[in-house]
């Protein structure tokens, strides 16, 4: 089975167990009357719309360079997890409203709806056991994938943080009633909320780190040490082998795409033939050592970036 056909298999496997687990969540949350059950079945609802759209871009990022996208269509992964991660925070961020207001409901005066326990001890139980399957399962395929596709890394983080959302929140809404002889027994009536603001905190920093990242690549951010580090040994060697000096590489990151401009001088009269030959060998061998790379060669004299 292709890198391709792997990936897809498993973005059509998230779309349809997230939509699942949205639909759960609903009307978990519903007959529960449990905001952190409806965060949970919000945050499977953006998995659900996601993998649709991450199935799209999975098709267009191995299509080869047009003219409209004389690069490529690599920077649509570092796009959508971009966009994704915004999506996710945005949610985070609503959950973490709804929470504050129903404690400051409580606080003055209004009426909190009373919990019904049993199907949250349903709902989080089989949650977990699907979310670590489907986390599993994502990983697997990364790994089968050669470790490239951000995409299916993401959709493996969001599983795990899916089932911690379900773990967390259910583990901690049926303890509640044990806090009835406490001198916590005051937030029973608003513990759902409560738990709901730990959850956002908790969670929060995990796809705003994610959406860090993918804005690096989008605003053309060097790719990491290590990938550079990787091209440029391998440049150089190729570049003695041709008798070129090899001066410097750029390397930018763009989901599993990498965009790479190495700088040699010929120190010699050559011919195009030549720098052809020297590009074709430069674009396989760093496909092999980096992933999909996208290559160009600029011949020079100049050793440094001109500041100016």
């Amino acid at each position: 089975m292709s890198k391709d056909t792997t990936e897809l298999r498993a973005l059509a496997v998230n779309k349809w167990v997230n939509l699942g687990m949205a639909v759960a969540g609903v009307v978990a949350a519903i007959t529960s009357r449990s905001d952190a059950l409806m965060v949970d079945g919000l945050y499977s609802a953006v998995n659900f719309v996601s993998a649709i759209i991450a199935m799209r871009i999975s098709q267009r990022i191995g299509l080869p360079a047009d003219r409209g996208r004389p690069w490529g269509y690599g920077f649509e992964e570092s796009l959508y997890v971009t966009f994704r991660s915004l999506v996710l925070v945005g949610i985070l961020a609503f959950a973490a409203f709804a929470g504050a207001g129903k404690i400051f409901t409580f606080l003055t005066g209004g009426e909190v709806p009373e919990l019904v326990f049993g199907p949250i001890v349903v709902y989080s139980i089989s949650m977990v056991v699907i979310c670590l399957s489907l986390a599993f399962y994502h990983h697997r395929a990364f790994v089968k994938t050669g470790k490239t596709s951000s995409i299916l890394k993401t959709e493996s983080r969001a599983a795990l943080i899916d089932g911690a959302i379900s773990l967390g929140s259910g583990a901690a809404l049926i303890s509640l009633p044990f806090l009835a002889d406490t001198v916590l027994a005051p937030i029973i009536p608003i513990g759902d909320a409560i738990i709901v603001l730990i959850m956002v905190a908790i969670i929060i920093w995990q796809p705003l780190g994610i959406f860090r990242s993918a804005l690096a690549e989008l605003a053309g951010v060097s790719a990491p040490g290590k990938t550079h580090l990787t091209v440029s040994r391998a440049a150089k060697e190729l570049a003695s082998q041709y008798q070129f000096r090899f001066l410097r590489a750029a390397v930018q990151r763009a989901g599993r795409s990498h965009f790479i401009v190495v700088y040699v001088d010929p120190v010699e009269p050559v011919s195009a033939k030549k720098i052809d030959e020297f590009w074709r060998a430069l674009n396989g061998l760093l496909e092999d050592k980096v992933g999909s790379a996208r290559c160009e060669v600029v011949v020079t004299e100049i050793a440094e970036v001109d500041p100016t």
